[in-house]
C-alpha cells in the first residue's frame, strides 16, 4: 500500500522489528512481496491498483458481480447473491447443484471458494472476537451463530489457541423464551439445510447467566482491557452466514451485544478505526475499545492515531499522528482500550486483517442509567459506501418519533454530504478525513457524497432504557451502504429477546420497486418512501413473546428480486413474564456485500 513501504524510523514507535509494506516501493501494492499477485492466499489486497476492483493484484478489470444487476463480461452472467444460481440477461438461467455454486457467472464445484471469490457476509471461514467487557460481565457467556444457507448439510469446526473445540459445545437451538431448548449437534451429519447452531465457546465465572450448554472453554477467552488475545476460528465445509453475541441467552442478563461476522474473504488491509461510541460518565470503568485480529502469520499493522495510544500489556503506545506498527500471528488480538476514542485512525497492513470496534460498556447518553456492551466487525475502506438511508428502529413505548444517535466518520478531505429530505439539525455537511459527528435526530434520512471517491461509514444508536421502564438499552450498529445490499438473507433472531423488530429498506429496478418477501409472513408490506427508496418495519415477536402475524424468533429467510437491506434489532421489556428480558438490547445487519465498491487507499507513513 503507498505510504507503507518503508521500515519504521526514529520517528515510529514498534513493538517489533518490522517492516509494514509491499517491499517493492510500488504505490498500491499491499500483499507484501511486490510482484503483481498477492502471494499470501487471500482473495485480492485490496490494492487500489487502477482497473483492478478485486484487488487481486493483477491489473485486470473486476471478473464478476454478485449482483444480478451488474455489467459484468461472460455474456452478462453474473450470480446471485445467495450463490446458487446463474443469472443471464437479468433472468435465472441455472441452478448449481448443491455441491456447487456460482462464480464468475458459471456453476464450479467448490461452494468455499465461490464463496470466498463473492466477498459478502456469506463464507466458509470466520474468526469470532470476544472484545472487551466490562469486569462484571468477563465471566459471560461467548457464542457464535452458524446459519447454514446451502443445499446440504454444513460440518462446523471450531479452534481456539491452534485447539479444536469439543462439538459437543455446539447446539440448535429449538423455540423461544421459557419454552427454549436445544438439541444436540451431529458432527457427522452435520448442520442441516436451513438450521442454526449456537457454539457456546467459553464462559468463566461471574454473575451473568452461565451458558445454556456446557462451553467448550471455561475460560475468559477475551481481554480485559488493552493487550493482546487469541480469537476462535470457525469453519464450514459450505457457505454460511455466521453472527457472534455476547453474551449468549442476553434477553435475561446484561451487558448484550451482538454483531455480524465477515468471513476472511471480504477482509482487507485499509481500515478506519470505529468505536461504538464516547466514553461513559455513568459507568467510570467503561471504555471505548477496538481489536484487530489477524489470520495470518507475520501481519503487520500500521496505525495512525488520532489520540494518543496509552499501550500496556503487550501492546506500544505512542503519541498522536505517530505511526505505531503492530505485529499479529494467526488467530492473534490486539486490543486498545482507552477512554479517548481513536474513531477516525486508519490503519493498513501487508496482509488482509478484521476489525472491530467496541466498547466494554456505553452509556447513550454517556450520563444515562444502565451500560450495555457494544461491538460490530468494521467493513474495510473500499467496501464502505457513498450512499446509505438510515432508519431507526421501532419507537419504543409510546413515542411517535423516537430521537436517536447517530454517528458519522469520514475518510477523505472534502467529502460533501446531501441529506433527504433534509440536513438533520446537527448533522454534518462537510467531513474531513477521519473526523467524527455525532448528531440526534428521529430520522429516517437518505445522506450521502458526492461520488464514489468520498466513501464514509455511519451508524445507529439505541438509547438507554432508563426513559421506558426498562425496555431496551444501548446499542451500536453499522448501517450497510446502500450499493452493498443484498437480495437473499439467512438471519438468526435470539429467541431469548422478547421484542424483535427488523428495519427493511428496498431499492428499485427498472420496473419499480420488487416484493420483498419474508418466509413466516409473506409479502411484506406497510412501505414508506424515502428518496429514491421505501421502508418498511417488521415486528416478529413482542410483549411476552407473543408472536406476530406468524412469526416469531429463530431461523428466517428474506428474498426479493432487487437488492434490500435489512437490520436486526432485538431488545427486552418488563412485558415479558416468566423470564425477565428488561434493560437489554442487541442489533446487527442481518448480511452484506463487502465488495470493493471505491478504490480509495489510506496510507499509514
Amino acid at each position: 500500500m503507498g505510504g507503507c513501504n518503508t521500515p519504521p524510523t526514529s520517528a515510529t514507535a514498534t513493538d517489533e522489528t518490522s517492516i509494514t509494506g509491499d517491499g517493492d516501493g510500488d504505490t498500491g501494492d499491499g500483499d507484501g512481496d511486490g510482484d503483481g499477485g498477492t502471494g499470501d492466499g487471500d482473495t485480492g489486497d485490496g490494492d487500489g491498483d487502477p482497473g483492478d476492483s478485486e484487488g487481486d493484484g493483477d491489473g485486470d478489470p473486476i471478473k464478476f458481480d454478485l449482483r444480478a444487476s451488474a455489467d459484468v463480461p461472460n455474456d452478462d452472467c453474473t450470480c446471485s447473491d445467495d450463490l446458487k444460481h446463474v443469472i443471464c440477461g437479468g433472468l435465472e438461467t441455472e441452478n448449481c447443484a448443491p455441491d456447487g455454486a456460482c462464480a464468475g457467472g458459471d456453476c464450479i464445484n467448490d461452494p468455499c471458494l465461490a464463496a470466498e471469490l463473492g466477498k459478502s457476509s456469506y463464507g466458509c471461514d470466520y474468526w469470532a472476537v470476544k472484545t472487551d467487557l466490562i469486569m462484571e460481565g468477563t465471566g459471560a457467556c461467548f457464542a457464535a451463530f452458524v446459519a447454514n444457507t446451502w443445499e446440504k448439510p454444513a460440518h462446523i469446526q471450531a479452534e481456539y489457541a491452534g485447539q479444536a473445540l469439543d462439538p459437543s459445545a455446539i447446539a440448535i437451538p429449538v423455540g423461544q423464551g421459557a419454552n427454549l431448548v436445544y438439541e444436540p449437534y451431529n458432527p457427522v451429519q452435520g448442520l442441516a439445510p436451513g438450521d442454526v447452531a449456537v457454539i457456546f465457546i467459553a464462559r468463566d465465572n461471574g454473575f451473568l447467566p452461565a451458558c445454556s450448554v456446557p462451553p467448550a472453554l471455561v475460560a475468559n477467552v477475551g481481554v480485559v482491557g488493552t493487550g493482546r488475545g487469541q480469537a476462535v476460528n470457525i469453519t464450514t465445509d459450505v457457505p454460511v452466514v455466521a453472527y457472534q453475541i455476547l453474551p449468549f441467552g442476553g434477553g435475561s442478563s446484561a451487558a448484550t451485544s451482538a454483531s455480524l461476522l465477515l468471513p476472511t474473504s471480504a477482509w482487507d488491509v485499509n481500515y478506519v478505526a470505529v468505536n461504538a461510541f464516547e466514553k461513559s460518565v455513568a459507568a467510570p470503568t467503561a471504555q471505548p475499545s477496538m481489536t484487530i485480529v489477524a489470520h495470518e502469520d507475520g501481519t503487520q499493522v500500521s496505525l495512525l492515531p488520532k489520540v494518543a495510544v496509552q499501550g500496556g500489556n503487550g501492546v506500544a503506545g505512542g503519541p498522536a499522528a505517530m505511526p505505531i506498527m503492530y505485529s499479529l500471528d494467526r488467530g492473534e488480538t490486539l486490543q486498545i482500550s482507552q477512554d479517548a476514542e481513536l474513531t477516525g485512525s486508519p490503519l493498513e497492513a501487508n496482509k488482509s486483517f478484521g476489525l472491530f470496534g467496541a466498547a466494554s460498556c456505553l452509556n447513550v447518553p454517556v450520563n444515562a442509567i444502565a451500560c450495555d456492551s457494544a461491538h460490530q466487525q468494521i467493513p474495510p475502506i473500499q467496501a464502505l459506501g457513498s450512499e446509505y438511508v438510515g432508519v431507526r428502529y421501532r419507537s419504543r413505548g409510546n413515542m411517535q418519533d423516537e430521537v436517536v444517535p447517530w454517528t458519522v466518520v469520514g475518510v477523505v478531505d472534502g467529502t460533501t454530504l446531501s441529506w433527504t429530505p433534509a440536513p438533520p439539525n446537527g448533522a454534518p455537511v462537510v467531513l474531513g478525513a477521519g473526523e467524527l459527528v455525532r448528531f440526534s435526530a428521529p430520522g429516517p434520512f437518505v445522506v450521502s457524497s458526492q461520488d464514489e471517491d468520498h466513501p464514509f461509514y455511519i451508524a445507529a444508536h439505541m438509547t438507554g432504557g432508563g426513559n421506558f421502564g426498562g425496555e431496551g438499552d444501548p446499542e451500536w450498529v453499522n448501517i450497510i451502504p446502500t450499493a452493498q445490499y443484498l437480495d437473499d438473507y439467512v438471519l438468526f433472531t435470539d429467541p431469548t429477546y422478547s421484542e424483535t423488530s427488523l428495519v427493511v429498506v428496498r431499492t428499485p429496478g427498472s420496473g419499480g420497486f420488487a416484493p420483498v418477501e419474508l418466509d413466516c409472513l409473506g409479502e411484506l408490506n406497510g412501505w414508506m418512501p424515502l428518496g429514491d427508496y421505501e421502508y418498511t418495519r417488521v415486528d416478529l415477536v413482542t410483549g411476552n413473546f407473543m408472536a406476530v402475524n406468524g412469526c416469531e424468533n429463530g431461523r428466517h429467510e428474506m428474498w426479493s428480486d432487487e437488492p434490500f437491506g435489512v437490520t436486526v434489532w432485538g431488545w427486552g421489556s418488563s412485558a415479558s413474564q416468566g423470564f425477565s428480558t428488561v434493560y437489554v438490547s442487541y442489533a446487527y445487519p442481518a448480511g452484506a456485500s463487502v465488495r470493493s465498491i471505491n478504490q480509495v487507499v489510506i496510507p499509514v507513513g
